[in-house]
């Protein structure tokens, strides 16, 4: 088996019997509005990837780093698609939207053969709701983790974005084996801190130093209790641009220098396979083959800031919408009905914590357009002049153009949050994990 890097969380993976699997396609253009990969994807791969005739696709789950249309656009419609068995038909309709429609539905863990490969698969459904370990009251399954056995005896474990922690590496090890390679997961794509309104640049610095050496040591903590022979650090491998740009100097995303220092402290520095663009680990071999294309091969933290820089001018599609400003839209309206839509979906979830959700809404010219406030554990949603004394809140600071586009849902607030276009203020600072991943509910369609 051979695995070949090409950006995020694609990998172009080559079986024993010569059969492709290529792996959630992002390497053209940007995504999330902001998101741009890095380092980026040479010419002469993104030829080669384009020109490939992948036997397989698996996509992990529907975030558009891991099933972007602009990628998938390349590749032909009848490939059969590596999916699991969700619970919701989310990533299923997403698919066949993009006329992908032959799909190997694959139930969570159990070892399935892939047709005409001489290989299985094992899938993996969430493992927690958050890299601390929690478990989410948001009854839908999102992300996936792929085990693969070749022919050749060979195993690969892509974790993928996966909140996986130590305990869930070692029984997969107990139960699947230990593989020759793994896929590990090293920061959660989080609008912290870079999103934050009321941080100043050294609590953001501050907050990113310390998320950085949280995650490398949950990186070192996964390789010990996985013990592959060689471990990839991908996923979230991005920069921001557009007006998001400036916010990359507090990208969490530890370095390799930081992860190969983490796997030092455990003996294990030598199994740290940091591919870039192109990169091709062998699992007969373990050695790797280094793409002489690659840009920012071994890259520090001001090199990735200044490439996020160069893409400063990129506008982000929903500041080309135009609300005229007779617009006959009712806010007070639509916003009432999508927090009566939320608020039957945490009735649902049995989440209604004491607490306030404010929408500060400015007008393009960057003046407040209006002040909204809705109850988490009530009834009461409006207009206000100010945050209701005493009370918890979470406040999102949002262009009135952008607000547009999630409530009919255009857009995702999820995705809109990753990628720092909405800023946040919370009183006290705490992180509620399903207040976040459940607002994909406040829209006018939930």
């Amino acid at each position: 088996m051979k695995l070949r890097y090409v950006a995020n969380a694609c990998f172009l993976i080559t079986l024993a019997s010569g059969r492709r699997i290529l792996t959630d396609p992002w390497f053209e253009g940007p995504c999330q509005q902001t998101w741009w990969n890095f380092p980026p994807v040479q010419p002469s791969l993104l030829a080669t990837i384009k020109a490939s005739r992948p036997d397989f696709l698996y996509i992990s789950h529907l975030h558009h780093d891991h099933l972007q249309a602009e990628s998938l656009a390349t590749f032909h419609r009848a490939t059969p698609v590596i999916v699991g068995a969700m619970n919701t038909p989310n990533l299923k309709n997403a698919l066949a939207a993009l006329g992908f429609r032959t799909l190997i539905e694959t139930p969570f863990e159990r070892r399935t053969p892939l047709p005409g490969a001489d290989a299985d698969v094992v899938l993996f459904k969430d493992f927690h709701g958050n890299t601390l370990g929690d478990d989410t009251q948001v009854a839908y399954d999102l992300d996936t983790s792929l085990y693969l056995y070749d022919g050749d005896g060979a195993r690969l474990f892509l974790a993928v974005d996966n909140t996986i922690l130590p305990a869930d590496a070692a029984r997969i090890a107990a139960e699947y084996g230990q593989p020759d390679i793994a896929q590990l997961p090293y920061v959660s794509a989080s609008l912290f801190p870079m999103a934050m309104a009321d941080y100043d640049d050294a609590c953001k610095l501050a907050a990113t130093t310390a998320l950085r050496a949280r995650t490398s040591a949950n990186f070192r903590e996964l390789t010990r209790a996985l013990a592959p022979r060689r471990v990839a650090p991908a996923g979230g491998e991005y920069v921001l641009g557009g007006p998001a740009a400036p916010l990359s100097r507090f990208l969490p995303q530890p370095l390799e220098p930081e992860l190969a220092a983490a796997l030092a402290e455990i003996g294990m520095a030598d199994r740290l396979a940091k591919l870039y663009p192109g990169d091709e680990l062998d699992s007969a071999t373990l050695e790797i083959a280094r793409d002489r294309d690659a840009r920012f091969r071994g890259f520090t933290d001001g090199e990735r800031a200044a490439y996020a820089l160069t893409l400063q001018g990129r506008t982000p599609s929903y500041a080309e919408l135009r609300l005229p400003s007779d617009l006959s839209f009712d806010w007070g309206r639509a916003l009432k009905k999508c927090a009566a839509n939320y608020a039957a979906r945490r009735q649902r979830m049995g989440f209604q914590p004491a607490m306030d959700v404010h929408l500060d809404v400015a007008a393009p010219t960057g003046e407040r357009r209006f002040l909204f406030r809705y109850a988490l554990d009530g009834p009461e949603a409006g207009f206000c002049d100010q945050p209701a004394p005493g009370r918890a809140r979470l406040t999102y600071h949002v262009d009135e153009r952008l607000l547009f586009c999630l409530v009919t849902g255009l857009l995702s607030w999820n995705a809109m949050e990753a990628s720092a276009l909405l800023g946040v203020s919370r009183e006290p600072d705490v992180y509620t994990h399903d207040l976040h991943r459940s607002m994909v509910h406040f829209t006018l369609l939930s």
